[in-house]
């Protein structure tokens, strides 16, 4: 009996957490990520994007980089592009469905932390 007492608050407890997690599924995740990219070093973050979503995202750096947002086709084709930029925020949504990149480049001498953040969610 006092197995199986335990096992009835943990079924409780995961009955209660459900519903609250099926809730918090409609918000798109937040990816957040801290790199340090030392001279002529670029990151890049890939993801697909479709014509019902809109990309929020915003960046903060200690120094200038190149910020760039592309999708392919037959060529790469650029979105959206800001040289020497040390932080930015914005949305945007594409014409139609497709693998989109955010690009930063450090083009200095010097190294320099990006802080960055995104999220796709509903139009």
């Amino acid at each position: 009996m006092a197995g199986i007492f335990p096992l009835m608050v943990i079924g409780a407890a995961v009955a209660l957490v459900a519903p609250a997690r099926a809730q918090d599924s409609s918000k798109a995740p937040v990816r957040i990520v801290t790199k340090t990219l030392v001279a002529s070093e670029a990151q890049k973050e890939c993801f697909s994007l479709n014509d019902r979503q809109r990309l929020h995202y915003r960046f903060r750096a200690d120094g200038p980089l190149g910020f760039k947002l592309t999708h392919q086709e037959e060529r790469e084709v650029i979105d959206l592009k800001r040289d020497r930029a040390d932080s930015a925020a914005g949305s945007f949504a594409p014409r139609k469905t497709a693998d989109h990149c955010l690009v930063w480049t450090n083009t200095g001498k010097q190294s320099v932390t990006l802080r960055y953040e995104f999220r796709r969610a509903p139009k």
